[in-house]
């Protein structure tokens, strides 16, 4: 993972996430959901990208699994594809080159808004972490990538006054980002990291399908994120984005009849068999869960 390829995500950024445009300047015939105010948006996430070396492959199981429509644009002179629904725009999906043919390069980069981005970064490395791309002005506000002391991929974006972002939380539609869980080395470390970071609160969960469980949250009655422990070395930690749907199990089947896998079928024990985890051809992982459950 280069400076190189998160900068273009960035950029891309200024016209999705922070203006409501696309990259090519075209505008939207549908209401994107927004928040009230720019405020309104820090501690959540506002933004996902899809970090791939074959757009056409991603494209093609995304349209046909979650139904999802695509806007061919570009970003730095790069083909970049919007993806969108009746509901506005959901997210984007960029090319990269991978460097190393044996080392997986697909990936859901997740964007936390945040109310200063270059003290977020500065905090980011102070506690650990490390800044991949540095904040970096957008048309309405500023936005920088970086890698958390356990080695996930962030992003932070700073948005304006008149920022349009995707609806999320429980009022998100099927077919739209609803929530994010952070799968942990250290749920405690991780716990302690972002509600300093962001100035989040954590609440523990009583949950009969997780030995531990911590929801964050900002002001507001809902929650925002998940903490998790991961509970396989095989995985990294890693922010999983989760997708609204209504039939987990059969759009589990279709991931995998479409070259995609299964993680995690649904099961009665997680979650009352209301998710379930898949990844896509590029080996990007996505979670389908049923709300509410």
């Amino acid at each position: 993972m280069t400076p190189r390829w998160t900068s273009a995500l960035v950029s891309c950024l200024v016209a999705t996430v922070v203006t409501g445009a696309a990259c090519a300047g075209r505008s939207t015939a549908t209401s994107v959901p927004a928040e009230a105010s720019a405020v309104d948006t820090i501690g959540q996430f506002v933004w996902q990208d899809l970090v791939t070396d074959d757009l056409e492959a991603s494209r093609a199981f995304y349209s046909e699994l979650l139904g999802w429509e695509f806007e061919r644009v570009t970003r730095l002179g790069d083909p970049y594809l919007l993806a969108r629904s009746d509901f506005g725009y959901i997210g984007g999906i960029t090319f990269v080159e991978r460097e190393d043919p044996d080392e997986p390069i697909a990936q859901w980069l997740s964007y936390l808004s945040v109310a200063d981005v270059d003290q977020t970064a500065a905090d980011l490395t102070a506690s650990g972490g490390r800044v991949l791309v540095e904040p970096i002005d957008l048309e309405n506000g500023r936005a920088a990538v970086g890698v958390d002391p356990q080695g996930a991929l962030v992003g932070f974006v700073q948005v304006g006054v008149n920022a349009v972002v995707p609806v999320s939380g429980q009022s998100a539609p099927a077919g739209m980002f609803f929530w994010r869980d952070y799968l942990a080395a250290d749920a405690e470390d991780a716990r302690d990291f972002y509600t300093a970071l962001i100035g989040l609160t954590a609440d523990q969960q009583a949950r009969p399908d997780l030995l531990l469980h911590y929801a964050l949250r900002r002001p507001g009655p809902e929650a925002v994120a998940g903490i998790v422990p991961i509970g396989s070395e095989q995985v990294n930690p890693n922010w999983l984005p989760y997708v609204r749907v209504d039939d987990p199990a059969g759009l589990a089947a279709r991931a995998q009849a479409l070259g995609g896998g299964v993680l995690l079928a649904p099961r009665a024990d997680v979650r009352n068999g209301s998710v379930a985890i898949v990844t896509d051809p590029g080996g990007a992982a996505v979670a389908l869960q049923r709300w509410p459950f």
